[in-house]
Formats: C-alpha cells, sequence, structure tokens
C-alpha cells in the first residue's frame, strides 16, 4: 500500500493496535533530564516509567529539531505511518498529539532505534449532563 493511501486509513488501521514508534538507522537517541543541545532527538532520561502507563498530550516525553521529526515513524505489521500523526512538538518539545498507552519502552537505544510501543486509547463518549431545575 502507498504510504499516502496508508496514512488516509490511519484511525481505522491504527484503531486498538499497538504501534512502533522507531527512529531512523543514522538518528542519534540521547536521554537527559533537559535538552541537549546539537541532539536531533532527546527523551525524558525517565521514560522507562512510562511503561504500562497512560500518557495524555500534555504531557513532555522528550526534544527534538522540529526538522527530525521526519526521522520518526510509527510501524504497525506492515503498515507505515508518519509520526506527525501521532506525535506533535512545541518549541522542540515533544508530545503524544492523543492520549496514548504506552506499552513497553526499549531501554538499550544504542542497539535499537525502537523506542517505545503504544496504543491510542478510545475517546470516553462525553457524559450526557442533565440540568435539574431546584
Amino acid at each position: 500500500m502507498p504510504h499516502s493511501e496508508a496514512n488516509d486509513n490511519l484511525e481505522e488501521k491504527s484503531k486498538c493496535k499497538i504501534l512502533s514508534l522507531v527512529a531512523d538507522e543514522t538518528t542519534e537517541i540521547t536521554l537527559s533530564d533537559l535538552p541537549v543541545f546539537g541532539a536531533s532527538l532527546t527523551f525524558r532520561e525517565d521514560i522507562a516509567t512510562l511503561q504500562n502507563s497512560i500518557v495524555d498530550p500534555s504531557q513532555l516525553i522528550g526534544w527534538i529539531d522540529c526538522s527530525s521529526l521526519t526521522k520518526l515513524a510509527c510501524l504497525n505489521q506492515q503498515h507505515y505511518f508518519d509520526a506527525q500523526h501521532f506525535m506533535r512538538v512545541k518549541q522542540n518539545q515533544l508530545f503524544f498529539s492523543k492520549t496514548v498507552k504506552v506499552h513497553t519502552v526499549n531501554t538499550d537505544l544504542n542497539n535499537s532505534k525502537k523506542i517505545l510501543t503504544f496504543s491510542i486509547v478510545p475517546a470516553s463518549k462525553s457524559p450526557v449532563v442533565v440540568k435539574i431545575k431546584g
């Protein structure tokens, strides 16, 4: 399936599926409490603590040189998705764009470019609000 067609069916294919966030082979990944000058991709030093947890879109997961977002991809079996469909960058800070569950985190980023696995948490239905006249 061509790249653009996969992205057109993004919601359908990624819904409740586990995706892998991966970096390209040439990207050096750094772990730190703060952004590292000159590094194209820095994840929080405690990224492993996100394993088996829910991560909100407001929760910082790392820092990225904005031009480096193209060095990330999300994979699900044979499907490829642009990371920008799942990630957002604000002032070089990296966030998920939706609430996700992080399933696994790779603790040895020097030997593998697979950073973590995640799935999108389905949006809960809005509660019905009933006004009661008192």
